[in-house]
């Protein structure tokens, strides 16, 4: 599947903003790459609740592969992975990438996807949100007239979709952790609204967002932010990090 135009020049608008970018406008790197072939371009994210004992690795290499939680490697090139920063939210809104009404709440804060690359190699798939393409109704199989996205987490296609997308939440980030809000998630999910014409409208921006999390049977999967007193539970929030723009992983997305 290639990506669509918009796509194209949203990317193209990146690799030129990443450029100038200061770097104190990026979280600081706290997790290394798992391999020393993958480099210094390279982490393996972990969670606070977890500690950089288990980190997240691609229990697979190709679309639809899940992601797990497992013990920290050097050697495991599973636990490769290759944060892309994809610039603010507010351009990809520009672009017509994400919803508008994510401008409401998170306008300046920043874009990432996680590429897996085993060994440095870039794979073209990252960590997204999974969506129901079909529903059976009466033994029908249907195409949704819209995207239903789901609370699973897999591997997809980079550069694509929203769903590979995650924000980097800033008014939550403290003590070198950040959570991870899926942008696809907060951008489509329409509460099943019966008019899918209307469901943009029908989304409300003020819902509690839908964050990378390790539920309490270590899956890794799609929950609702969980704040008590203003703390977000540490079993969603990750090693923030990061990392140059990757230009040529970009172009070799836009090439497939």
């Amino acid at each position: 599947m290639k990506p669509s135009n918009t796509v194209k020049v949203y990317l193209a608008i990146v690799a030129v903003t990443m450029a100038v970018i200061p770097a104190g406008l990026v979280p600081a790197l706290s997790a290394g790459a798992s391999t020393s072939a993958c480099g210094s371009s390279c982490t393996s994210p972990s969670v606070e609740s977890e500690g950089t004992g288990e980190v997240l690795t691609a229990s697979g290499s190709t679309s639809g592969s899940s992601v797990v939680m497992s013990a920290a490697s050097t050697t495991s090139t599973a636990e490769d992975w290759t944060p892309e920063q994809e610039g603010d939210v507010a351009n990809a809104v520009s672009a017509g990438v994400l919803s508008a009404k994510l401008n409401m709440l998170y306008s300046t804060d920043q874009l990432v996807e996680f590429q897996s690359a085993p060994g440095g190699v870039p794979s073209d798939e990252c960590i997204a949100n999974t969506a129901n393409s079909e529903t059976v109704v009466e033994g029908v199989v249907e195409a949704n007239p819209y995207s239903v996205p789901t609370l699973s987490v897999a591997l997809e296609p980079c550069g694509i979709t929203a769903q590979s997308l995650w924000i980097l939440d800033a008014s939550n980030e403290a003590n070198g952790y950040v959570d991870l809000i899926n942008a696809g998630y907060a951008a489509t999910f329409t509460y099943l609204a019966p008019s899918f014409t209307d469901a943009d409208d029908l989304t409300s921006p003020f819902a509690e967002p839908a964050v990378l999390t390790v539920n309490s049977s270590g899956k890794v999967v799609l929950a609702p932010l969980s704040e008590i007193g203003g703390v977000v539970s540490s079993s969603q929030m990750w090693a923030s990090w990061s990392a140059p723009a990757q230009s040529a992983l970009r172009a070799k997305v836009d090439k497939t």
